[in-house]
């Protein structure tokens, strides 16, 4: 992760601060404070500007190119300048959008957890705090994350799913501190990506206050993977058990058909 880049644009990324104002940005005034004409902004930081604004339009049009469409106006660029259309005609263009979020996320809690994780002792305390901020980053845009873990679970993007998990948990972990490199260390960190993922799909159908029921059932979740620690046999049968949930889950919302 490229944290410094992350902090210079974290004052930017209004919608990873738990709310999704609409864009008050003039044609391209965030991106700079000399006002440089869009032919002048390198296209690469053009790109991430419009994927920025574009998670703003999520709730709107979904985790669509009519997203990224709508950025590209607001910010005075051509509606093609995203730059997505251009690969697989354009049908990459909601896991792109998908894939910077997470992104984003994880440097947003890069930037919570420099300030705060201090306060943590344990291991088990450090996990369970790091994945509640990690999931209030999805909050947001929580009632379109169902559409999100649908992209993800097309056969041709699961790879790119599973390194993004990967990248979660062995982040995760590193913050709270396990920089060990033990047998188990796979297998702890796909038991900490199921526990997240788990309580991430479970916080799409939580209606409880300020997802309070999500909140517990991540505890109850990280509280049952730390007890299994010192058995990679027991890790493994759960993240299998856990693959086997999110399939059924996936299956009931309609985005796979048994």
């Amino acid at each position: 992760m490229n944290w410094r880049f992350a902090r210079c644009g974290a004052q930017h990324f209004s919608v990873l601060r738990f709310k999704l104002p609409q864009p008050q940005y003039g044609s391209n005034r965030w991106l700079s404070s000399k006002q440089e004409p869009t032919d002048q902004i390198p296209p690469n930081k053009a790109r991430l500007a419009i994927m920025d604004v574009a998670l703003t339009k999520v709730n709107e049009f979904g985790w669509t190119e009519k997203a990224l469409i709508s950025a590209a106006t607001d910010l005075g660029y051509s509606p093609m300048a995203h730059g997505s259309s251009k690969e697989n005609n354009g049908s990459n263009s909601g896991l792109s959008l998908i894939t910077h979020f997470m992104d984003r996320a994880l440097d947003e809690t890069q930037i919570e957890a420099d300030d705060q994780l201090h306060e943590f002792d344990s291991i088990t305390e450090k996990l369970r705090f790091l994945c509640r901020v990690r999931l209030r980053q999805t909050r947001p845009l929580i009632r379109r994350w169902p559409e999100a873990a649908a992209i993800l679970s097309q056969p041709q993007n699961v790879p790119i799913a599973m390194r993004q998990l990967a990248d979660l948990s062995s982040q995760l972990y590193y913050l709270a501190g396990d920089k060990s490199s033990r047998i188990d260390w796979y297998a702890k960190r796909s038991a900490l990506a199921a526990t997240y993922l788990a309580s991430e799909l479970y916080m799409c159908e939580d209606n409880s206050p300020n997802f309070q029921a999500t909140w517990s059932f991540l505890d109850r979740r990280i509280e049952n993977m730390m007890s299994t620690e010192n058995s990679t046999l027991k890790f493994v049968n759960f993240t299998n058990q856990f693959s086997r949930n999110l399939f059924n889950i996936l299956a009931s919302w309609g985005y796979i058909h048994r």
